[in-house]
């Protein structure tokens, strides 16, 4: 849009705005550098007080240094405006008026309607769709914790897990800064690629009970349930499904033969550690990185070659944790080691290693097969049936396991599925008693729950005031003690935001994914992986602020660069 000055509004020393401008962006880029690789490498490894403060300290460790972030990038923003008028004659910020007010008028002028005018307006300011899916959270979000029972439990979280509104403005506060003073470079996918496989060695290490006297003090029962610099074995895992999936799409998508090393080691690792953390939760994560990795990241033979790679290093990652357990040494896979280990030592599973290792060789084959030019339009058609051909194979599976789930709790067949009871099974025990936490939630919602707590929810993260002063009885003789949260992060935003703040953060997330994987390159969609990997395994798992800061900046990172391929294009 291009606007119309007066000569007073075009009045300015350009060298001062010049140097202005170089000197605000390199300090807020700078800063914003530190911010982001520090709780993307550094954060994951935190801890002050072994496992015994875990939560609160990396509570405070996030919500407090957000806020003075806020609070420095505030004081730069009037400092920026007070060196344009005392050395710029004001004109950075009179131009920014004056194309304001011009935007205004014109959409005013016209007959676009409000909405015509709205979206005149935020493409002036930059106001994206993203921004508005956030805001409109944070609001709802607001308004849950002010009409609260208990708005002051609302507020801090203390009842829950610390994923009340406080947490929540911080990152609001965070997003803002992110994906406007943020400047991305390669290199901080590698930084974090290498905090995070720290993180997973740690976690591999405690598979074999090097415990390095963290649980000193602490009973021997939590070996088994507490893992790396992580804690819960649930949290561990989402975070090492986030690590799987940009580990993954790293390697698809490296152009180098060192970077292919680099990124093949990470996979590795990460394969290794999101198994050895024994939660069921990893098959949601996993599944949903192998499933959609074809579709966004596969683009060429090379592409396809080595994903079916990094299929193979998972499928032997299982296979070798399997066969450790099976030999009888002790580890943290000791009794129920879980659903991916128990299928990976069935007889067939070896077929399976060995039809994927089949696909990675011919494909590597079609790849060392130097394409001309002629060829080149070939493979794109040949790529593109193939993407056809794995949306039918994806739909037939999806719609098997809809079959298996139904025969399965219509009882056909009882043998059969016994011995993968737990998951395939639903009742008030499945899930490690969630069946019977999410029964709770919607008893509360269907007889309890207000017109308004519908709408707007009972209050952030108040799961646990609901289920304590309504259910205790029945929680204590099912043996579960407490339900601090759904374990269900959707369902536990349609409880305690209500309808319109679960709808809220599904848009958000929807719009964050399209805005990556459709605008976006190379890199957006690699971080995309590990986004989709979270968002998947968040169905039956907690938002805690052990992993919620990490996942919610490698997602404002992931918009930033879609942001700025959008800009170049």
């Amino acid at each position: 849009m291009k606007l119309k000055l007066t000569s007073k509004e075009k009045k300015g020393n350009v060298k001062y705005e010049a140097q202005i401008k170089k000197l605000f962006q390199k300090l807020t880029r700078e800063f914003m550098e530190i911010y982001v690789l520090f709780y993307l490498c550094v954060f994951p490894l935190c801890m002050h007080d072994k496992y015994f403060d875990i939560l609160s300290f990396r509570f405070e460790l996030f919500w407090k240094p957000t806020f003075v972030y806020g609070v420095i990038f505030t004081v730069l923003g009037l400092l920026y405006l007070i060196s344009d008028a005392l050395y710029n004659g004001g004109a950075i910020r009179r131009r920014f008026l004056t194309g304001l007010k011009e935007v205004r008028e014109k959409g005013n002028s016209n007959s676009n309607g409000f909405l015509g005018r709205a979206k005149t307006i935020c493409r002036y300011l930059h106001i994206s769709i993203v921004d508005i899916a956030i805001t409109v959270l944070i609001i709802l979000f607001a308004i849950s914790t002010a009409l609260a029972e208990y708005p002051y439990e609302a507020f801090w979280g203390d009842r829950g897990r610390n994923q009340g509104l406080l947490m929540w403005l911080m990152l609001y506060i965070s997003y803002w800064l992110v994906t406007r003073f943020y400047k991305f470079k390669k290199w901080h996918i590698w930084a974090y690629l290498a905090g995070a496989s720290a993180v997973c060695v740690w976690g591999i290490l405690n598979f074999f009970f090097f415990t390095f006297g963290m649980f000193e003090h602490a009973d021997d029962t939590y070996k088994y349930t507490f893992v790396s610099s992580i804690g819960n074995i649930n949290t561990y895992n989402a975070f090492t499904g986030i690590f799987f999936g940009v580990s993954v799409g790293m390697f698809i998508k490296s152009k180098t033969i060192l970077c292919r090393i680099f990124a093949f080691l990470a996979v590795m690792v990460a394969s290794f550690g999101h198994i050895m953390g024994l939660s069921d939760n990893a098959v949601l994560s996993t599944g949903i990185v192998f499933i959609a990795a074809p579709l966004v990241l596969c683009d060429s033979y090379g592409h396809l070659s080595r994903y079916f790679v990094a299929v193979l290093t998972y499928l032997t990652a299982l296979r070798i944790t399997y066969e450790i357990k099976a030999a009888g040494i002790h580890t943290m896979a000791d009794g129920d080691a879980g659903i991916q280990i128990k299928i990976a030592g069935q007889s067939l599973f070896i077929y399976v290693i060995v039809c994927v290792a089949i696909a990675a060789v011919l494909s590597i084959v079609m790849v060392c097969k130097s394409p001309g030019t002629s060829e080149i339009s070939s493979e794109k058609r040949i790529m593109g049936r193939f993407k056809a051909f794995w949306i039918g194979i994806v739909s037939v599976v999806a719609g098997s396991i809809v079959i298996v789930l139904i025969l399965a709790n219509q009882g056909w067949h009882e043998e059969i599925w016994t011995p993968y009871k737990n998951i395939l099974i639903f009742n008030d025990s499945w899930g490690t008693g969630r069946g019977l936490c999410w029964r709770l939630g919607m008893e509360f919602w269907r007889n309890d729950a207000t017109f308004l707590m519908k709408l707007f929810g009972y209050g952030p993260d108040t799961f646990y005031i609901i289920t304590m002063n309504r259910f205790m009885n029945i929680m204590q003789d099912a043996g579960y003690g407490m339900f601090d949260s759904a374990h269900n992060e959707y369902f536990e935003y349609f409880i305690t935001v209500g309808i319109l703040g679960l709808a809220a953060y599904i848009s958000f997330l929807y719009t964050s994914l399209r805005e990556m994987l459709s605008r976006g390159n190379d890199s957006s969609k690699i971080i995309a992986m590990g986004i989709l990997a979270y968002a998947l395994q968040a169905v039956v798992n907690i938002a805690i602020p052990i992993t919620t800061p990490v996942f919610m900046i490698m997602l404002f990172a992931g918009i930033t660069v879609s942001k700025i391929e959008k800009a170049n294009s």
